[in-house]
């Protein structure tokens, strides 16, 4: 399956950062994750759409702050 992940703005706007194949797995991982890392930077996962019509599942992403927020390891 098809991956389409969405940064939703401060402005209300989206912007698609992204399209990939997901196997199961990690699809299977979206049950417990509430983050995820894209090209270095972190963002919350918002909500999930399965989208019949084009075969995709598309995120909802948020940018989380790197000043005092989300985890850093």
């Amino acid at each position: 399956m098809t991956i389409v992940l969405y940064e939703k703005l401060v402005s209300g706007q989206l912007v698609k950062i992204g399209e990939r194949p997901w196997d199961d797995g990690l699809i299977q991982a979206l049950n417990v994750a509430n983050f995820i890392l894209v090209a270095g930077k972190e963002y919350e996962m918002i909500e999930g759409r399965l989208n019949l019509d084009l075969d995709v599942f598309e995120l909802l992403l948020v940018a989380v702050s790197t000043e005092g927020g989300g985890s850093k390891q």
